[in-house]
């Protein structure tokens, strides 16, 4: 059997990815669902429709997770790389230190003289 939709139906695979007609505030916006499910698995899934995002300039977008996900995903990818670069930032641990190597050098000279005093 084919299914006809009439002419202007925005056809989704989940009511919450359709985009309200009427303009809508970023609270609106923040508190809308696209998927409130359960899995296979039983666990609750979750999936928010728009993805607020707070940019360094304090511009706030409301994001749609179908139509802005290429800009969603640079945003994260930003994101990443902005984490890299804090931890790269930070102080550099070195397996060398000091303390070890003061140890190996005792380490060292005490089994040189124990090996002169045996041979």
């Amino acid at each position: 059997m084919i299914g006809y939709a009439p002419v202007g139906t925005i056809l989704t695979a989940n009511p919450g990815d359709r985009i309200a007609d009427e303009p809508q505030t970023i609270e609106e916006k923040a508190k809308q669902m696209a998927v409130d499910t359960y899995d296979i698995t039983g666990e609750r899934v979750k999936v928010p429709t728009y993805f607020i995002v707070k940019y360094p300039d304090g511009e706030t977008k409301a994001l749609h997770h179908v139509r802005d996900a290429k800009e969603i995903s640079d945003i994260i990818r930003q994101m990443h790389l902005e984490e890299e670069d804090t931890q790269e930032s930070g102080e550099v641990k070195h397996w060398l230190n000091w303390v070890g190597l003061f140890f190996i050098m005792a380490f060292a000279l005490m089994t040189t003289t124990i090996l002169v005093g045996i041979f």
